[in-house]
């Protein structure tokens, strides 16, 4: 059941008078700004500081209905799926890794020079703690503060090196595509 179909199916089962209510009792629970009587709250998952999706049980007018809520500034209060046997799925969070600057990976490619870039790079971490640990710092910062402040923040100091922070799967790839722009 996709988002829609939740929607369809909470308004079915839900009188029109009572929606509004239900469903600001749900994300109250969900965002855990509020405990209300009639919400009980299975399964949670805070995505950060802001963020979160929660599996729960609402009672109205004497009748259970299960439901999954996701709540934050991300996508506003949304209803996942309503009264339906469906797996909780837990946030995974990205993990964050640097990367040369695009500039310099396309010129090591270019270049053929890909072996001696992943030799910098490989340097520059092993022997700059404080740079190896940004995507750390990066990561736990965008989770109790979402925001451009922090994005714009860790962006600076990774430039400052010369690195860009990317998703571990992306700096994979491109060790990847550095490893075969070789002279050899």
């Amino acid at each position: 059941m996709g988002k829609d179909a939740a929607y369809a199916a909470f308004e079915r089962d839900i009188p029109a008078h009572l929606r509004e209510d239900v469903m600001m009792a749900m994300a109250e629970a969900t965002g855990g700004w509020g405990k209300p009587e009639n919400v009980y709250i299975l399964d949670h998952d805070r995505i950060d500081a802001i963020n979160c999706r929660a599996h729960g049980i609402v009672t109205v007018d004497g009748e259970e209905y299960t439901f999954q809520m996701e709540d934050g500034n991300h996508n506003g209060t949304v209803l996942l799926a309503w009264n339906e046997d469906k797996a909780f799925e837990h946030h995974q969070p990205t993990r964050w890794a640097l990367q040369p600057q695009r500039h310099l990976i396309d010129r090591a490619i270019t270049e053929n020079n890909g072996p001696f870039l992943l030799l910098k790079w490989d340097a520059v971490l092993k022997n700059k703690p404080d740079v190896a640990a940004i995507p750390g710092k990066y990561s736990y910062d965008r989770y109790v503060q979402p925001g451009c402040k922090v994005e714009g923040h860790w962006k600076a100091e990774a430039a400052k090196h010369h690195f860009e922070i990317v998703t571990e799967e992306t700096a994979q790839e491109t060790r990847q595509l550095l490893e075969k722009a070789s002279n050899k």
